[in-house]
């Protein structure tokens, strides 16, 4: 949405776990209703906002989920995606990646592999981890580094790495309210990892809209206009 070629700003949401080609329809959503808020924020700036979706996505959540591989095979597609954007840019370019659920951790795996990618910004929300422990670790500076989790999402459960099978490691479980280690590195909105917090409504129980309906509501209210912030260059 808009011309990531001459747009003052650019966003590059990459979804996570379940997305896939037949329902690919939300997500495309999900960056038309960014634009749209960034134009509201900032009329004085062009914005593009792309859904970009080059990898096979983990299709379960305590399956493949759990396996850090698909991760492993987006970081270069993305890396060269992030650059070709910034290659064929007329000017200069404010550039932002937004990684939601299991796209935390693609986006936090290509930022910590390549030092020279051109991104000026992270947004990383509904996270399981993003491959590193500390915000320095993704290669840009930690204040342009921006978390959120909603409180009623079920994200938060997700297990610290208590073992190859941590998902089945009953020790695993015993640290769920640890709000450092998850999945895959420190929570980023932990201090610990030293990166940047912006207020998300708690969202809806589970229960209310399915098993976890707030992990899909930051495209909406207080998060959408803290992000919307963010992608035009400001704070929320």
């Amino acid at each position: 949405m808009g011309n990531p070629d001459t747009a003052d700003n650019v966003v590059t949401y990459v979804p996570g776990t379940g997305t896939k080609l037949i329902s690919i329809d939300g997500d495309i959503n999900r960056a038309e209703v960014l634009q749209d808020q960034a134009s509201v924020t900032d009329p004085t700036h062009t914005t593009a906002s792309i859904m970009w979706l080059g990898y096979d996505a983990p299709q379960s959540l305590l399956g493949d989920a759990t396996d850090a591989k698909y991760a492993d095979q987006a970081r270069e597609p993305l890396n060269n995606f992030l650059t070709g954007i910034d290659t064929v840019h007329e000017g200069n370019v404010n550039s932002t990646v937004l990684g939601h659920s299991y796209g935390t951790l693609v986006a936090g795996e290509t930022m910590r592999d390549h030092p020279d990618l051109p991104v000026d910004n992270a947004i990383l929300v509904g996270s399981p981890g993003v491959g590193v422990d500390h915000a320095k670790d993704l290669n840009i500076s930690a204040d342009h580094v921006w978390a959120a989790t909603a409180q009623n999402d079920l994200v938060n459960l997700a297990p610290p790495p208590a073992g190859r099978l941590a998902p089945l490691n009953p020790m695993a479980y015993m640290r769920l309210f640890d709000d450092h280690s998850i999945m895959y590195g420190n929570d980023p909105t932990s201090d610990e990892f030293g990166g940047q917090t912006f207020k998300v409504a708690d969202g809806d129980l589970p229960g209310t809209d399915g098993l976890m309906p707030a992990h899909s509501q930051y495209w909406e209210g207080e998060a959408l206009n803290n992000m919307s912030k963010i992608v035009t260059g400001g704070t929320p």
